[in-house]
């Protein structure tokens, strides 16, 4: 006979931390979103703005921003099954 044992479905807990680890935590992951939504903004818009950086190089180099912004804003949450 086979094992086919197979999970569907967890439940992430996270770890039990006090409330000044999380604050913290909070502010540095809030300060590491904010650089990289700016970060890639000001990529977009220098490229936007110099027509000498309209090359196929700054064209794809703006949409690996994109894709990175995109990345950022992602969150990962599931809608639920009906």
């Amino acid at each position: 006979m086979y094992n086919i044992t197979s999970i569907t479905e967890f439940i992430l807990l996270g770890f039990p931390l006090g409330l000044r680890i999380q604050i913290l935590l909070f502010g540095l992951f809030s300060l590491f979103y904010a650089c990289t939504l700016l970060g890639n903004g000001v990529i977009l818009g220098l490229i936007s703005l110099d027509s000498r950086l309209h090359t196929p190089m700054y064209f794809f180099l703006s949409h690996l921003a994109i894709v990175d912004i995109a990345y950022a804003c992602n969150t990962g949450i599931e809608c639920p099954r009906r």
